[in-house]
């Protein structure tokens, strides 16, 4: 009867840990994305995009500039 008790509270504790970890990857990967207003939102650097990113890195030579390059790997 114990071990039956301890079973059950395990099990719930799993099942409650796996439903929050569901949930936190449901918002994640579902939620809206929102760019603050008066920021300009990410953009994707490849050959095409890069001769205007360029102009605009070099045009603001007087401001504190930061490029965060991020990797898949």
């Amino acid at each position: 009867m114990r071990l039956r008790k301890v079973l059950l509270v395990t099990t719930i504790a799993v099942l409650l840990i796996a439903a929050i970890a569901g949930a936190g990857f449901a918002w994640f990967k579902y939620a809206p994305r929102r760019t603050p207003p008066g920021q300009p939102r990410m953009s994707h650097l490849d050959a095409g995009t890069l001769p205007a990113f360029r102009d605009a890195f070099n045009a603001a030579s007087a401001e504190t500039r930061v490029l965060l390059l991020l990797s898949p790997t």
